[in-house]
């Protein structure tokens, strides 16, 4: 039994100068990864690109009054339901109907005097024509509320798609130079964040008065004409760097 432990010692006391040694090594390749890797930088690119708005939309709204309760609401179905069967004469126009209600009128004597049932309808397609068309079609049945474009999601994406692309590449030049002019051979990307925007700007939008104009004056056998405004698709690439020698 002594013989074997004095056997285990000797081991221990062979092996000591190679876990020392190992030890002392993996200290020394630590020591050089540390004084490789440089600072950390923080960059961005943005890019960005107009896009011609490409879904036309129209706002119409309709007001029914009757001193008689049951009397305007029956009025206000009556005049949405020629309104509707006039919009889906248009497969292409998708329609919304918002804030559809009857509320009491009153007099200065704080009585009731009649109801009032309103509705609005809102038409929109990528068919301009369409859209112009049928507004023409509503101007004696419903008053013209507003008119505009926006930009549709599928054209938005392709958009951000493209200044992605852009976008990385921008981010990665700027991490080459910086790399580059600080002395570095190469860098690692850390934490990367994207951001994505749009802005409209818009050529033509209806106001109140333009469109009770309209409303007043506009042949229902001539289209309305529309032209389209612009949104501004953006796309940010912001996060970290690590310079290497």
């Amino acid at each position: 039994m002594k013989k074997m432990r004095l056997l285990a010692t000797a081991a221990l006391i062979a092996a000591a100068p190679f876990v020392t040694t190992t030890a002392m090594a993996q200290n020394h390749t630590n020591n050089s990864n540390a004084a490789d890797t440089g600072p950390t930088l923080t960059l961005d690119a943005e890019a960005s690109t107009r896009v011609a708005e490409d879904t036309a939309w129209a706002q119409f709204s309709v007001e029914k009054e009757s001193k008689d309760q049951a009397q305007a609401q029956q009025l206000g179905k009556t005049a949405l339901a020629d309104v509707l069967a006039t919009v889906k004469k248009s497969p292409s126009l998708q329609v919304t109907t918002e804030n559809l209600f009857t509320t009491p009128v009153y007099n200065k004597d704080g009585k009731i005097s009649s109801w009032r049932t309103n509705f609005n309808v809102q038409i929109e397609s990528t068919d301009t024509a369409q859209v112009g068309q049928t507004m023409a079609a509503l101007m004696d049945k419903a008053r013209l509320a507003g008119s505009g474009f926006r930009l549709s999601d599928a054209a938005r994406k392709k958009a951000q798609d493209q200044l992605i692309a852009e976008a990385v590449k921008t981010f990665e030049a700027k991490a080459k130079v910086t790399a580059s002019a600080m002395g570095f051979a190469r860098y690692e990307y850390g934490n990367i964040n994207l951001n994505q925007s749009g802005t409209s700007q818009p050529m033509m939008r209806a106001n109140r008065g333009y469109a009770m104009a309209m409303s007043k004056s506009a042949d229902a056998s001539e289209p309305v004409g529309l032209e389209a405004g612009y949104t501004t698709v953006s796309v940010t690439l912001s996060g970290s760097v690590k310079l290497i020698k």
